[in-house]
């Protein structure tokens, strides 16, 4: 049976340090690797919301480019405002 060593009793390694000093926090590496789970499980849940958020809003939202396949646009009826002319590659009003 090994004997558990006291956090003040010399280090079984032989360097002349108490336990707690050299090798008590090394040994408990579970803490360690639970933690190292959690931040990968963090990153993990950002990385899926992230997507599913750019996924859903590419769903829901229209195109940004509504001019692209339909050519050009006619003019609006009526008088054009003073000092604007119609652009109909773009859709809109543009100054002289």
């Amino acid at each position: 049976m090994k004997k558990e060593l006291g956090r003040n009793e010399p280090c079984h390694c032989g360097s002349g340090k108490k336990y707690k000093n050299c090798h008590m926090g090394k040994e408990s590496s579970g803490i360690n690797s639970n933690k190292n789970l959690m931040y990968i499980a963090i990153m993990v849940v950002i990385v899926a919301i992230a997507g599913f958020s750019v996924y859903y809003n590419a769903q829901q939202s229209p195109s940004q480019n509504r001019n692209s396949n339909s050519g050009p646009v006619a003019q609006p009826p009526g008088e054009a405002p003073p000092g604007k002319v119609w652009s109909s590659e773009h859709g809109h009003w543009h100054d002289k």
